[in-house]
């Protein structure tokens, strides 16, 4: 009995090994992709248009966040 849970939490601790370097790469591979994406923005010139989209997204963040603050300050 002593010899299957060890083999048991061998198989497990092994398994978690491989998601945990799954994850691991997957996470390396999306930031990698971001900062890649972001060196091409930089390196292609000024986009006008998408600070036109962050100028009008700041702009209803600052019109949702007072409505959200003052029910969280009721309870």
């Amino acid at each position: 009995m002593a010899r299957r849970l060890q083999a048991d939490s061998r198989d497990v601790a092994a398994s978690d090994l491989r998601w945990l370097a799954v994850v691991a790469v997957i996470f390396a591979a999306a930031l990698a992709l971001f900062f890649a994406a972001l060196l091409v923005y930089h390196a292609t010139g000024p986009h006008a248009a998408a600070w036109a989209v962050i100028r009008r997204l700041r702009r209803l963040a600052r019109w949702l966040i007072p409505r959200w603050s003052h029910r969280w300050r009721m309870s």
